[in-house]
């Protein structure tokens, strides 16, 4: 199966009938997903992973060290699943840098949403000290696809005019820090709407701070 219809069916896998169509990594992984997001990290053990995976704890030793092992996979899986969304978005009118962010910020809230568990999990990481020192920040700018485009288009809109002259810090933490803040208050109850349902309005607001 390709990567980018493994990290797309990891969330739906477990629910298929047929399992012997899906290698057991994938397996493990979608059952890591589920169980990790659902009932914690700290509250999984590998026996449970054999159970929901279908696969013997033989099976998970040989394709992992470790429970830590599966953790980082499936979080390398989930920031890459992510990331590639945010790029495809840009793919479109990436030339208008206005149209680019809308389109940006509008990708990041929908992935949220249709992605439900890979973005708990994704942000749940960022929180536990079983991953401190292995997880990669999921909106760093970054050398892969996405980082790289996002900067050309940047520089750009700074060199023509329309974004404002500020450090790149700065500029992340707009671009990144409004859908982020309101997806984490929406994954803990306390943003009602769902994100698709403001995303014009949280890209239209990061436009603003960024516009010259």
């Amino acid at each position: 199966m390709a990567k980018d219809d493994q990290e797309a069916n990891l969330v739906g896998l477990l629910k298929e009938r047929d399992l012997s169509i899906y290698s057991p990594r994938e397996r493990i992984l979608a059952a890591a997903l589920k169980l990790f997001v659902e009932q914690g990290y700290f509250n999984t053990n590998v026996p449970d992973l054999s159970r929901e995976s279908k696969c013997s704890v033989g099976s998970i030793y040989h394709n992992f060290k470790n429970k830590e092992e599966v953790a980082t996979a499936l979080y390398d899986e989930c920031i890459s699943a992510f990331r590639t969304a945010l790029h495809e978005s840009l793919q479109v009118n990436s030339d208008n840098i206005q149209e680019a962010i809308y389109s940006l910020v509008r990708s990041f809230l929908e992935f949220s949403e249709v992605n439900y568990q890979l973005s708990r999990y994704i942000w749940l990481c960022r929180h536990n000290e079983f991953m401190d020192g292995i997880i990669k920040h999921p909106t760093m700018v970054g050398l892969d696809p996405l980082g790289r485009k996002l900067t050309r288009l940047i520089k750009n809109g700074i060199r023509s005019g329309k974004i404002r002259d500020m450090r790149a810090n700065l500029i992340w933490t707009i671009l990144f820090g409004l859908p982020l803040g309101y997806v984490r208050d929406w994954f803990d109850g306390y943003n009602p709407d769902p994100p698709r349902k403001i995303a014009d309005q949280l890209a239209d607001a990061c436009w603003r701070a960024l516009k010259a």
